[in-house]
């Protein structure tokens, strides 16, 4: 499905995704009939009901394909009301669950190894610039976003996760005071961290090497591997993209 363009486009202009874990599938068991299963997906109303497919109960390869069309479909039933960002949606909050020292959702250093993507720790008051739209609209998407302490001065700390990790690396990757911070000047500080992330961050090929389960995948090991080496090169010399931006465009928070 994400393969398509028409629909990936579509789906990170215009929707927010949400992943169940088997918790959250039992939770959701009553509701949707039975557990999801990897194939299936399925789109909620901003009131978080069912939108039901055009056969079936879920989208998928059990169910109705999910295409541009359908997206438009939904898109025009449910316009967006306003383009305000908030952070407290991004925070990773995670509580005890029911499984012995299992946490409900992950933890952030399980989802940022899944993800692959650097851990951004906000300590003591949070900066204006977070509280900012069109900042958080450019930047979120670059790392796991994790609560911490609410004492103290303003902090912002960039960190890797030790799964993956290469020796001699450090964990962390910026310690940055916003306090004295212009919106451009955080802004470079955090494309500078996540860019120094890039150009070595844990390879993707590297589960399925190790993990017998994932031998289907090895016939496509070295594309894989290829892919990755593109990125850790455009990474090193700056051309690589963040997460929705093209190339050329203007952080919105600086004016036109």
């Amino acid at each position: 499905m994400l393969s398509r363009p028409e629909v990936y486009e579509r789906l990170a202009k215009n929707f927010i995704g949400l992943r169940f874990d088997w918790e959250q599938g039992n939770h959701y068991k009553e509701k949707f009939g039975s557990i999801l299963g990897t194939g299936d997906q399925l789109l909620l109303d901003p009131g978080g009901k069912l939108i039901p497919p055009c056969k079936g109960r879920v989208y998928g390869r059990h169910g109705c394909d999910i295409t541009g069309v359908v997206l438009d479909e939904v898109k025009g039933k449910y316009p967006a009301r306003s383009d305000e960002l908030r952070m407290d949606w991004f925070w990773w909050n995670t509580k005890p669950s029911s499984r012995k020292g299992g946490s409900y959702p992950p933890s952030p250093a399980s989802i940022a190894m899944y993800a692959r993507l650097p851990i951004a720790k906000v300590e003591g008051p949070v900066p204006a610039a977070l509280n900012n739209s069109e900042f958080l609209r450019w930047h979120v998407r670059q790392f796991i976003w994790v609560r911490g302490s609410t004492n103290g001065a303003s902090r912002i700390t960039i960190e890797r996760v030790k799964d993956g990790l290469v020796p001699g690396l450090s964990m962390e990757l910026a310690a940055i005071d916003p306090r004295t911070l212009s919106l451009e000047a955080l802004g470079q500080e955090l494309d500078k961290a996540w860019f120094a992330y890039m150009k070595d961050r844990p390879l993707s090929a590297r589960g399925y090497l190790e993990n017998p389960h994932g031998s289907w995948m090895r016939s496509v090991k070295e594309q894989m591997l290829s892919e990755e080496s593109e990125i850790r090169r455009r990474a090193a010399d700056g051309t690589l993209l963040p997460p929705g931006r093209k190339a050329g465009e203007r952080a919105p928070y600086l004016g036109r």
